[in-house]
């Protein structure tokens, strides 16, 4: 890779394609290099520290937002490791702003911009049949009436301009529990491709943006103006960065790729992703997408579908070259033999949760080591506010690597250092208190790497 002088790039296509320190892909991604040194001649085997750390910034979805948002940044620019795979970083803004704030430690990166516009790129469903294109845009005719009342419901309740059609949702709390009667005809219709445009647009969207988009754009539908939620940062450098799109509903989902050149000349594939949650709740979280068609719950049909092509891919690129594959895949083992690493909660078990997908990604190897005791990473503890799920949905695999080339592992990230609001200790109404940086602990592989 071309030495480059140490000067900051702004990840966008345009600016990227006019210098020519860097590599740039035609559909908008590239690696930025912020002074990187080359890798060095072969040499011993190297220890390649990894994280993957889901961030929670995601507007009203997640608690604390707000509060939290310059504390992950200072996070993560500090973080010792080596690579870091970041999800829920989905605006651009702050993509940019952790860039900038981890330049001098982490001098590659590599994201891609989306929108509601980009394609899927292997668009198949479940049972490999191409969805039908829509025609429409999610609410029409009846529908953006019912759309309408919904939105007076939130402006008049739950806005953050109170009366005002320019406020956001307060909270996704505050919507359920005041206006989900006004949503009941989106929620029990037919067809309900508008109620998921309305509860997709909840956690960022003004309700004027919500209205617009979900009426008269085709392609509505999804949070955050179908941005990815996905970055890399590396202290080693990269090239050859690509994305798949994968198929997804309510948000955009996609894999980024890169490869890391090592101190030795080794070379890793890197992988990023963040596969969709499946809901059990049919009420408020109803499958409105086309790609888990035929399957008892759509959610849990698409996540194994994204296993499936993320599987696919990662075989395609890497073959039998040495690949790590990092994210919040939504997908957790069940422990019967350990607790949850978590102080007070000793003989709570992890739940099986994802087990469609995990029996795809079962090519791939855990990076733990052999005493690595499981540990919850979306935990009671760091909900902040809501939730009573423990499971170990945050993970990092190893591909076609030698067996026990995992040195350690660890869950990260998972310290109360924030000024927030989290439940009482009897769960019975909300604090001021400590919070964690996320309501995600994070993950750490250390992997021996050789020549």
């Amino acid at each position: 890779m071309k030495r480059v002088r140490p000067i900051t790039l702004v990840m966008t296509f345009l600016l990227i394609a006019a210098c020519s320190s860097s590599t740039a892909k035609p559909d908008g991604g590239a690696i930025a290099q912020d002074g990187g040194a080359e890798a060095g001649d072969a040499g011993p085997a190297v220890e390649l520290r990894v994280d993957s750390f889901n961030i929670g910034l995601a507007g009203s979805f997640v608690p604390n937002e707000a509060v939290r948002r310059p504390s992950v940044i200072a996070a993560l620019a500090n973080a010792e490791t080596d690579v870091l795979c970041i999800q829920e970083a989905w605006s651009k803004s702050d993509k940019e702003a952790i860039i900038a704030a981890a330049k001098v430690n982490f001098p590659y990166e590599v994201h891609f911009e989306t929108d509601l516009d980009t394609a899927v790129t292997e668009n198949k469903d479940i049972n490999g049949a191409t969805p039908p294109a829509y025609t429409t845009a999610p609410c029409v005719t009846d529908q953006a009436e019912a759309l309408a009342v919904g939105l007076d419901c939130l402006k008049d309740n739950c806005s953050t301009i109170p009366g005002s059609l320019d406020g956001m949702a307060t909270s996704t709390e505050c919507a359920k529990a005041k206006c989900a009667g006004s949503a009941v005809k989106l929620l029990f219709a037919a067809e309900k491709r508008c109620y998921g445009c309305f509860a997709a647009s909840l956690p960022t969207s003004t309700f004027n943006e919500m209205k617009t988009e979900c009426t008269t754009n085709v392609h509505g539908g999804l949070a955050y103006k179908g941005q990815s939620g996905i970055l890399m940062l590396s202290r080693v450098p990269l090239s050859g960065a690509e994305q798949f799109v994968l198929p997804g509903t309510w948000t955009r989902r996609t894999v980024a790729k890169a490869t890391a050149k090592l101190a030795n000349s080794a070379e890793v594939d890197l992988y990023c992703t963040h596969l969709s949650p499946y809901f059990s709740d049919p009420t408020f979280y109803p499958y409105t997408g086309q790609f888990g068609a035929g399957d008892d719950n759509g959610w849990i049909a698409e996540q194994a579908l994204q296993g499936k092509q993320l599987v696919s891919w990662v075989s395609s690129k890497s073959g039998t070259k040495r690949a790590i594959v990092m994210g919040d895949l939504n997908a957790t083992p069940e422990d019967k033999a350990h607790g949850i690493g978590d102080p007070g909660d000793a003989g709570k078990l992890l739940p099986a949760y994802g087990a469609k997908t995990l029996a795809v990604l079962a090519s791939f190897q855990e990076a733990v080591s052999a005493s690595y005791v499981p540990s919850c990473t979306f935990c009671v503890a760091n909900h902040n506010t809501d939730g009573d799920q423990n499971s170990w949905i945050d993970h990092i695999f190893l591909s076609s690597f030698a067996p026990a080339s995992t040195v350690s592992a660890k869950r990260t990230f998972d310290e109360d250092i924030v000024d927030g609001m989290r439940r009482a200790d009897d769960g019975s109404h909300t604090v001021a208190g400590k919070v964690p940086l996320s309501d995600h602990y994070g993950v750490r592989a250390v992997v021996r790497v050789t020549p």
